[in-house]
């Protein structure tokens, strides 16, 4: 089951594929007290995103054993949150 979601959080990780691996990056998103797992299949670098930026999202989330994911959303960089950096 999917849900619609258009939130805003704070990246607080950032995990790029290792030589050979299967190109995904993976970002979590603390949203208030909880975490939400951008998925970004086919990626094997976002230049864009870095661990304390504020950003908003959009896409489909689905659980994958009780963790919330979102594959390849939409994304806007809103700001920096100083307390990640």
């Amino acid at each position: 089951m999917t849900r619609w979601v258009n939130v805003e959080g704070v990246v607080t990780a950032v995990t790029y594929p290792g030589y050979g691996d299967d190109p995904v990056v993976r970002v979590i998103l603390q949203v208030g007290r909880a975490s939400l797992t951008l998925v970004f299949q086919s990626r094997r670098d976002i230049s864009a995103i870095e661990i304390g930026q504020r950003i908003r999202v959009r896409g489909n989330v689905v659980a994958n054993g009780g963790v919330p994911l979102l594959y390849n959303p939409e994304y806007e960089i809103v700001g920096i949150d100083d307390e990640y950096r």
